[in-house]
């Protein structure tokens, strides 16, 4: 993690403040407001109606990349099509999104002198999205501290020494976390049903009284629950809120750190990714 101020880059996210802000969301934001600046800077100079569609152009071009996405991962929301709805989960395809945008331009525009400066504003942003992209260096998160010290909630030591060799995913969380609330069932049951990649809850700082009565409450299985007391596993991932899921190699690299709420295709892609890695 890297600190400038109040400004921590913790890996595929940027930490400002309280705020929690992935890069590629970021980025995403970055492109958007400078199509809409090339819009309103083509309109400055005579060109007609370029930015009264640019918004319409931003909204379809959203709309189409979170269906490309879930399209693309039907799989995963078959169960919960409703799901799909949560776009504060992230998940969204930048050609699909582009596509989408331009798409729009085109149906709004027409065949006028219009629509090639709208196409010129849209495509400056789709190429910086990409040059921004390659540019960037992958992340390293380095290896999965096999040594920290976890307790189940009936007090037993969580030996994670038994994870060594296989792929695996710890999800760090708290009871008075809303994303991770919302999150939980649905990792407590991708634990259940997937026992070839182990999942394990280790929820970070409180008691296990406070955590057995929320399960009970919430009526979900405490057997992938482990407690860190000490947020052991929040320092090592150099982590500054909650919900934080890791997938871990079966030769330890952790290969990537979701920070945020997580959801079913976030959660598969990242199980793919640990499975494959070499």
């Amino acid at each position: 993690m890297e600190k400038r101020g109040r400004i921590c880059v913790m890996g595929s996210a940027i930490a400002v403040g309280p705020l929690l802000i992935a890069v590629d969301r970021g980025l995403a934001v970055l492109c958007i407001v400078s199509f809409l600046a090339l819009a309103a800077f083509a309109e400055r100079r005579g060109v007609a109606r370029v930015s009264a569609v640019a918004t319409s152009a931003v909204v379809a071009g959203l709309l189409a990349a979170r269906i490309g996405y879930v399209a693309l991962r039907w799989s995963n929301y078959r169960d919960d099509p409703w799901s799909a709805l949560a776009i504060w989960q992230g998940g969204f395809s930048p050609v699909a999104g582009i596509v989408g945008a331009a798409i729009m331009l085109a149906v709004r525009l027409g065949l006028t002198r219009a629509l090639v400066p709208a196409f010129g504003a849209l495509a400056v942003p789709s190429l910086m999205w990409i040059a921004l992209e390659a540019w960037m260096p992958p992340v390293h998160y380095g290896p999965f501290p096999y040594h920290t010290k976890l307790a189940a909630i009936d007090g037993a030591s969580v030996d994670l020494q038994k994870l060594r060799g296989r792929p695996f995913v710890v999800n760090l969380w708290a009871t008075w976390c809303g994303p991770c609330r919302r999150e939980l069932p649905m990792i407590v049951g991708s634990a259940n049903l997937n026992h070839s990649v182990p999942i394990l809850l280790a929820n970070q700082g409180e008691d296990a009284a406070v955590v057995a009565a929320f399960m009970a409450r919430e009526k979900l299985a405490e057997s992938s629950v482990a407690l860190d007391r000490d947020r052991s596993l929040s320092r090592a991932f150099a982590v500054a809120g909650y919900p934080a899921t890791a997938f871990v190699a079966a030769d330890g690299t952790i290969v990537q750190l979701q920070l945020g709420e997580l959801s079913r295709a976030a959660l598969a892609d990242g199980i793919d990714i640990a499975r494959k890695h070499r």
